[in-house]
């Protein structure tokens, strides 16, 4: 379902209002967002496709162009760990998507740093 000015701003809104930020390297809602409770609020020093990624939100197109929403869980590049700390990207309706973001961001400030990169690194969990 394609968005409107409107929508977008509502989205960036409810988003904002629960504490998420614009992408770090945007100053641009259409960029996306990341939840800066990841990982009980640690930050470490991101390296391309080696470091945990923040739970994320975004606008993107799907395989029939039609526009979609898009929300990434914190944890581990897809692929790569255990099932638990994957990130596979999940499209959801834009109404109604705070039930599954309820959960998301708690299981996101629950992720520690440490434990990602060891199941990343050293093995699955």
């Amino acid at each position: 379902m394609a968005q409107t000015a409107t929508g977008r701003q509502r989205v960036h809104e409810f988003l904002t209002g629960r504490g998420w930020r614009l992408d770090a390297d945007a100053a641009d809602p259409d960029a996306g967002w990341e939840y800066p409770g990841s990982f009980g609020g640690a930050r470490c020093n991101p390296v391309a496709d080696a470091t945990p990624v923040p739970l994320q939100a975004y606008f993107s197109f799907g395989d029939d162009g039609a526009e979609i929403f898009c929300v990434v869980p914190a944890g581990n590049l897809h692929g790569s760990g255990c099932a638990e700390h994957d990130t596979a990207e999940q499209v959801v309706p834009v109404d109604g998507f705070a039930s599954l973001l309820d959960d998301l961001e708690s299981r996101a400030a629950a992720h520690d740093l440490r434990a990602l990169i060891e199941c990343r690194y050293f093995g699955p969990c």
